[in-house]
C-alpha cells in the first residue's frame, strides 16, 4: 500500500461522514487496505437520502490534490447504489451511496425468500446480506451498521429451506446429451450451472449467506454439513470434465456428490 493512500484514506472517510445525510460508513471485506494494484476499495455510505452531487463533491474537494481524479454519478442503481469513483495513489475507491430505507427493503426481500436466484449474471441477493454481516464499520454514528449486523446474525430457518429446495436442481437430460456426444464445451456449460446451484444449496443448508463465487473452497472447508471430501470432489468434477474421454467419469463424481447433498438436506432437522 502506498503512503499517500494510507494517509488520505481516513481523511476521505472523515470528510464524507460530515455530509449531512450520511448516517454510517462501512468497508466491504477486511479492514486492511489493499496493496498497490491488488484491488479496489468498496465503501458503503448509508444515508437518510442520497446527497446531491455538489455536497459529495465538496466533501472530496476539501482534500485537495491527494485525489488524482474523481467521477460523480447522477443516478444510482439497485445493486451498487449511487457510485462516486475516486482514484488515489493508483487505487480505485468506490463510494457507494445507499439510503437506509432502500437497503432495509432489499435485505428483507432476501430474508423472506423473494429473491432466490442470481441476478444480472453475477449478483447474488444473499451476497448483500453476507456483505452487511461482515462489513467493517468505519463510522457508525447512528448505530445503523451495528443494528443490521444483529438483525442478520440469525439465519432464518425458512430461508434455508426455501433456498435449498429451490437450488437442488439436477438436469439429467442435458448431462446425458453432453456425455453421449463427448461435447466438452456443452458439458462445461451444464456442469457450471449445476455447480452454481449446488453451492447456493450447500451454503443455505449451513445457514451461511452465499456471498459470491470468490474464495468458495475456504468456506466449504469450514462447513459442518457437507458431502464427504466435498471440495476435492467438486474440483475433480471440473478436472475430469475437461476431456471428451473422461466426461462420463466427471458426471459420475458429480452425480454422487449431488445425491449426497440432496440426502443431507432432506435428513436435516
Amino acid at each position: 500500500m502506498g503512503k499517500l493512500l494510507e494517509e488520505s484514506y481516513p481523511l476521505i472517510i472523515n470528510s464524507v461522514s460530515e455530509i449531512n445525510e450520511v448516517v454510517a460508513i462501512g468497508k466491504s471485506g477486511r479492514s486492511k487496505l489493499p496493496e498497490h494494484g491488488e484491488s479496489d476499495i468498496d465503501i458503503y455510505v448509508f444515508c437518510s437520502r442520497i446527497p446531491e452531487i455538489k455536497s459529495r463533491k465538496a466533501a472530496i474537494d476539501r482534500l485537495g490534490n491527494v485525489i488524482s481524479s474523481a467521477n460523480y454519478s447522477e443516478r444510482g442503481g439497485r445493486f451498487w447504489g449511487t457510485i462516486d469513483f475516486l482514484f488515489v495513489d493508483n487505487t480505485d475507491i468506490c463510494l457507494m451511496y445507499f439510503t437506509t430505507a432502500e437497503m432495509d427493503k432489499e435485505i428483507e426481500l432476501v430474508l423472506n425468500g423473494t429473491h432466490l436466484d442470481r441476478e444480472e449474471e453475477s449478483f447474488y441477493p444473499t451476497g448483500r446480506c453476507a456483505t452487511m454481516l461482515s462489513i467493517c464499520e468505519l463510522n457508525d454514528k447512528s448505530g445503523y451498521i451495528a443494528r443490521m449486523k444483529e438483525h442478520l446474525s440469525v439465519y432464518p430457518q425458512e430461508l434455508s429451506i426455501r433456498l435449498f429446495n429451490h437450488h437442488m436442481r439436477h438436469d439429467g437430460e442435458d448431462f446425458d446429451r453432453a456425455v453421449s456426444r463427448s461435447d466438452v464445451l456443452f458439458y462445461h456449460a451444464v456442469v457450471e450451472n449445476a455447480i452454481d446451484h449446488f453451492l447456493q444449496a450447500l451454503f443455505a443448508l449451513n445457514k451461511c449467506f452465499f456471498p459470491s463465487r470468490k474464495r468458495t473452497i475456504g468456506f466449504i472447508n469450514g462447513f459442518d454439513i457437507k458431502p464427504l471430501n466435498c471440495a476435492n470432489r467438486l474440483l475433480q468434477t471440473i478436472e475430469l470434465g475437461a476431456k471428451p474421454e473422461t466426461l462420463s467419469d466427471s458426471y459420475a463424481v458429480w452425480y454422487s456428490l449431488y445425491k449426497e447433498l440432496f440426502d443431507l438436506g432432506n435428513h436435516a432437522e
